[in-house]
């Protein structure tokens, strides 16, 4: 009796056990890019080269969820962007694109604490069609500059008032370590995602700098907030954000921006407006204006796309140039399917006006071609 008792114990918490596992998840994917490129800087070097990420960024995600009931899960990610063409990581970090712990619920939403995507560049990355693939080295839209050869294009978080990257809320949301150096992620941040109702999604996410309270210069501190609605052919969305002056930029920003995209069957299409101002004595310029439009369309196995649009400060510039236009990129290409996973791709960009107002030094439009391929595991 003794025997029988102790076996109905022990199938009893091997039930619980098998319960709790199943109750859990953990994911491993990620997508592998790399392209054969043929680049030419706006200072007139030309260089060939195998690419990394040449379409789409390359990288491996872990993420898992526990359901603890009642529709309550503890959520997590892990994301790296190994480089295929080395075998080495990002400078900006192991866990450079997703380092995040949460809670949701689905009543209440989601709270996130980590590092992230802002809510602004996660809206410009859906007006891309392509997630911010294609373009300059893989950054759709997004295309922050060619270091201090050009100006930039989209922006994912407020420029404050700079050129050649150098104000591109490079330390905000962090502490001036390898990781914060980037403008559309952010170090120390928590973030509310609200649950989806009737189409309609605000996403608010505060990054604290960590520096703190300077009056000269600030904490760096960030605010992000977005609203969108989506439906099964229209996504819209407007997004606002704010940066504090940091050690490094003494200066401030905000970016306003309104966008969306529409399926007409085969064909997608997208459109994103941007409005920027910025203040302190680092600023370059006061405000700025960007826009861009986008095109894909789905032919078999074939999809060519059209990307264009334009950066414009009001500001004198690194070289005294008033009304300079930053960047007028262009993008075209073709994506072809050959299986769910696996693409090949070809990619031509250029940018007809990224001298940053120096012609003179850097007198050449920069551009890329690419032919590649990626794959998703």
């Amino acid at each position: 009796m003794r025997l029988k008792y102790q076996w109905a114990v022990l199938g009893i918490l091997g039930a619980v056990g098998f319960s709790a596992h199943a109750q859990s998840e953990l994911k491993i994917s990620g997508v592998l890019d790399a392209g054969i490129q043929n680049y030419k800087s706006a200072n007139g070097n030309t260089v060939n080269r195998l690419q990394n990420g040449a379409f789409e960024t390359s990288r491996m995600i872990i993420s898992g969820s526990e359901d603890l009931g009642e529709g309550t899960k503890v959520n997590f990610m892990l994301e790296l962007a190994p480089t295929v063409d080395t075998g080495d990581t990002s400078r900006f970090g192991f866990f450079n694109r997703n380092a995040w712990l949460g809670l949701s619920g689905k009543q209440w939403g989601e709270v996130r604490l980590g590092r992230y995507l802002t809510g602004s560049a996660n809206l410009l990355c859906q007006v891309d069609l392509h997630w911010c693939g294609s373009g300059f080295n893989g950054t759709g839209i997004m295309y922050n500059g060619d270091l201090a050869t050009v100006g930039r294009w989209i922006s994912g978080s407020p420029g404050r008032g700079g050129n050649n990257n150098e104000g591109i809320s490079v330390y905000s949301g962090g502490n001036g370590t390898a990781g914060s150096a980037e403008s559309n992620r952010k170090n120390n941040a928590i973030q509310y995602v609200s649950p989806r109702i009737s189409g309609f999604q605000g996403k608010l996410m505060y990054a604290m700098g960590e520096l703190g309270k300077n009056p000269k210069n600030g904490s760096a501190d960030h605010v992000d907030a977005t609203l969108t609605y989506q439906n099964q052919n229209l996504f819209v969305g407007l997004g606002y954000a704010q940066v504090r002056p940091d050690p490094l930029w003494a200066a401030k920003g905000a970016l306003t921006s309104l966008g969306g995209t529409y399926r007409f069957g085969a064909l997608r299409v997208g459109a994103i407006y941007q409005y920027e101002t910025a203040s302190g004595t680092s600023a370059k310029w006061t405000r700025a204006k960007s826009w861009a439009l986008t095109s894909a369309y789905r032919m078999g196995a074939f999809e060519p796309y059209l990307k264009l649009g334009q950066h414009r400060t009001n500001g004198t510039g690194a070289y005294g140039i008033v009304n300079g236009t930053d960047a007028f990129v262009v993008n075209l290409g073709t994506q072809y399917a050959l299986s769910k996973r696996t693409s090949f791709y070809a990619d031509f960009v250029t940018d007809l006006k990224g001298s940053d107002g120096n012609p003179a030094i850097y007198k050449n439009d920069t551009r890329s071609i690419t032919v590649g391929m990626k794959h998703y595991f």
